[in-house]
């Protein structure tokens, strides 16, 4: 385009589509220049030394004191819900929790962006004052971009278990064919050696292994699971995936889901309200209370979510387009910038 072509087109533009152009072409480029600032100072944020299933924090509840009662709490399935968890979170800190299990689904997708607002989260608030473990859930992972290979890499063992007074805790990965069969032969192993040692037993997983009132697909080897935990006479069993609260007891074991974290609630089906659940346990006993909060809605967090976890990501990988999409905003905003001088100088904008 020739001077006086530029010149002419830029005088017969309204004033406020010229402010309108240079509005947004600015904020693109800013909001940009905001997302590699976010990646780069929060996205690689450690995470809290009491969080993930590694043995280091595992051994902090060894040092705890013996005694009678004790009380830890379940959460599941946080999904997108940050506003929502922030509350269960503040809840959570005043509870006089000797630790907390997530039982999974804590992100939206199985993604590295997903993970990495994860540690962001978790780096921003106050911590936690008590460890903090991570059932897999089928949202954590994917089969290419984030593995259960990269999950353990990032928080630890999806198979595990520990002792806390006097009680033996299972935690297990169910989640294809693979990892139930191994589910079920770590979860045999570690029954028919140590049940007799222990008061009470407590197992986690993701996938409720059975469906009492609720209607959301079970575990896989549903039959095999539950004869387990009839012959070795497990306590609890607590399972996250559907988005609300169901209690169910067959025969001897008390199978609980408390999927309320935050991720959006089942329409309609019972129980559905965001909470956590706090576990007492004493000599003889286990009573259940329900953490119930409102949901609320977080704008910051979820523009650092999208940031994270879906812009920078497709920046990343279309790269190409992206540059050459910043040199389009650039020439124009130089185009427009060199208009706004010349028709000032002329008193004419």
């Amino acid at each position: 385009m020739s001077y006086e072509h530029e010149r002419r087109f830029w005088k017969v533009l309204p004033k406020g589509i010229k402010l309108l152009l240079f509005f947004m072409l600015g904020v693109v480029l800013l909001f940009e220049v905001y997302t590699f600032v976010v990646v780069y100072t929060e996205g690689n944020a450690p995470l809290p030394a009491a969080f993930g299933n590694f043995e280091r924090v595992r051994r902090l509840l060894a040092s705890h004191e013996q005694r009678e009662e004790f009380s830890f709490a379940v959460v599941g399935d946080r999904g997108t819900g940050a506003g929502t968890f922030k509350r269960i979170w503040e809840k959570l800190r005043d509870e006089p929790l000797s630790f907390m299990v997530h039982l999974g689904d804590y992100t939206r997708d199985g993604t590295k962006g997903y993970h990495r607002f994860l540690r962001r989260e978790w780096a921003q608030k106050a911590p936690l004052p008590f460890p903090v473990f991570y059932v897999v859930g089928n949202h954590d992972v994917d089969e290419r971009e984030f593995p259960i290979s990269q999950f353990e890499k990032n928080y630890g063992p999806t198979l595990f278990t520990f002792d806390y007074q006097g009680c033996l805790f299972i935690v297990l990965c169910v989640m294809d064919k693979p990892s139930t069969e191994k589910s079920l032969a770590f979860l045999e192993s570690s029954l028919s050696a140590r049940r007799q040692d222990y008061r009470k037993v407590f197992v986690f997983l993701h996938v409720p292994p059975v469906r009492p009132d609720f209607a959301v697909r079970s575990a896989r080897n549903t039959n095999e699971f539950v004869a387990l935990f009839d012959r070795y006479h497990v306590d609890y069993v607590f399972a996250g995936h559907y988005h609300a609260y169901a209690r169910v007891k067959v025969r001897n074991t008390v199978y609980l889901v408390s999927g309320g974290g935050g991720a959006s609630l089942e329409r309609g089906k019972f129980g559905r309200f965001h909470h956590a659940t706090v576990i007492e346990v004493g000599p003889d006993w286990v009573s259940e209370r329900i953490l119930h909060v409102e949901s609320e809605r977080d704008i910051g967090a979820r523009v650092e979510e999208f940031v994270l976890a879906e812009l920078y990501p497709r920046i990343v990988t279309h790269w190409p387009v992206a540059i050459l999409l910043n040199v389009g905003i650039l020439g124009i905003l130089f185009w427009a910038f060199r208009g706004f001088l010349r028709n000032g100088r002329r008193h004419k904008f």
